[in-house]
């Protein structure tokens, strides 16, 4: 997804295309027991209910190794995900990825980045 010319809608085509079409796939060799699929079930189905009209929003990036400590980055990334919680999903269309936030004003990242369906699940 190009973040020079994001249209919103596409952006959110695209996030309901991946949520539509994952499937919790546990890699050879992974450490640990796998999910039970009904959990897998259950995240997507709270993603599902979390969606969110995309809207642009300032986010202050604590993830990103360039900053110094103490000198977070702001950015305007756009929220896709609200779980009305304590997380949102962003999409960053400087790093082109998706991003996961604690709630707030702004909201912080964390380090949890890449796809969307990923991102939301590691909350």
């Amino acid at each position: 997804m190009d973040g020079k010319a994001l249209n919103l809608e596409e952006l959110q085509r695209f996030v309901l295309d991946e949520l539509e079409s994952y499937r919790y796939e546990v890699p050879e060799g992974a450490l640990g027991r796998p999910h039970p699929d009904a959990w897998a079930e259950r995240q997507l189905a709270e993603m599902r209910a979390a969606l969110v009209t995309p809207e642009w929003r300032v986010v202050r990036q604590n993830d990103t190794p360039e900053e110094p400590p103490g000198m977070p980055e702001l950015r305007r990334c756009v929220l896709v995900t609200d779980d009305r919680d304590a997380y949102q999903l962003y999409y960053d269309p400087l790093e082109e990825d998706f991003v996961l936030a604690f709630s707030g004003d702004p909201p912080d990242t964390f380090g949890v980045r890449g796809d969307a369906v990923g991102c939301f699940m590691a909350r």
